[in-house]
């Protein structure tokens, strides 16, 4: 799975509850430019709460960071936490 397709998933507790959506991972290093690293560390998730003006542009959205160790799974289009 490429880290792009994660970006946009939906974010969901163990028991469903929608938390948001991923908008960025984050990872220690450097970017990379090029050649891509298929060992990269994903350190955390970046969530979001984003409504109508985040979409346009007025607003920035309310951002949450998620340690990757917080992580279940990760779906087609859905990653589930571990917790409530």
């Amino acid at each position: 799975m490429k880290l792009s397709e994660v970006l946009g998933m939906e974010v969901v507790t163990a028991s469903g509850a929608h938390r948001g959506h991923v908008i960025d991972l984050r990872s220690s290093g450097e970017p990379e430019r090029g050649e891509t690293n298929t060992a990269r560390v994903i350190t955390e998730v970046v969530v979001g709460k984003v409504g109508w003006l985040e979409r346009i542009g007025i607003r920035s959205p309310k951002e949450e960071l998620i340690p990757w160790a917080e992580v279940a799974t990760v779906g087609t289009r859905r990653l589930t936490l571990k917790n409530d």
